[in-house]
């Protein structure tokens, strides 16, 4: 299959979150699936959702951070110089810390700030935004707690089953998901497509299985990208998923 992290696939994540019941089940199955990419430590937070309750728009909404740490986070005021927090808010796509060191000027307190979070076991992070209507601001943070980076960071998975995640909770909570739009129109073919794409066929499958060339099948798949707003295949089958346009 085309999702698929240490023998689980990404399917079965999506089965699963569709039968749990509460938020704390559904963090600890995301704790142990992240778990299979490296990632022990993970911070879910929702600083703006009108979607949700006002007692969930908060930091630290959920998570299994080093307790000592988030005390720590919460007396020092890092809330106003993390620039992960920051990045989460104004970034649509996946990132790995190290690269706002790269790419942002920073300032001492915020390099210290990172170096901190590593002594506490926060190592090798990523940031995954969720972005949606009604300026809605919400993020999963991730790291591991070892020293030698052993992680699998595959962005378009994780960001797969953290949207995946998302969506779960905020159907617990009563709302309906706003992280993606409420209608794409694919087309018969398209569709037909994407549904080979999420059982893992290759372009070349595709055309013999609908007798088609592959030229075909990747102009169809431009097609599709442009219309789900995604620039690669776990994206699109993700979002198609969410949308309702195919079936796993």
């Amino acid at each position: 299959m085309l999702f698929k992290s240490d023998g689980y696939r990404f399917e079965e994540f999506v089965e699963k979150t569709g039968k749990l019941t509460t938020p704390q089940a559904l963090f600890d199955e995301f704790i142990g699936v992240m778990g299979r990419f490296g990632y022990t430590r993970i911070i879910f937070s929702v600083p703006r959702d009108e979607a949700l309750p006002e007692a969930d728009n908060r930091i630290g909404l959920m998570h299994n951070y080093p307790e000592d740490w988030q005390k720590y986070y919460t007396e020092k005021g890092f809330e106003r110089l993390d620039p992960v927090l920051r990045a989460a808010g104004t970034y649509n796509y996946a990132f790995r810390w190290r690269a706002l060191e790269r790419t942002h000027r920073l300032s001492e307190r915020q390099i210290r700030f990172f170096r901190l979070g590593e002594e506490a076991g926060l190592r090798h992070g990523i940031g995954i935004p969720m972005s949606g209507d009604k300026a809605q601001i919400a993020g999963i943070a991730m790291a591991s707690g070892e020293r030698v980076d052993a992680v699998r960071a595959d962005l378009d998975l994780i960001s797969a089953y953290c949207n995946q995640f998302f969506m779960s909770f905020k159907r617990m909570k009563g709302a309906e998901p706003s992280v993606l739009p409420p209608l794409v129109a694919l087309s018969k073919k398209e569709t037909e497509v994407l549904q080979w794409v999420a059982a893992g066929r290759s372009d070349d499958d595709i055309s013999r299985l609908l007798n088609i060339s592959p030229h075909t099948v990747d102009t169809h798949l431009r097609h599709i990208y442009q219309k789900l707003e995604v620039n690669n295949r776990v994206s699109a089958v993700v979002k198609a998923i969410v949308l309702g346009q195919i079936k796993i």
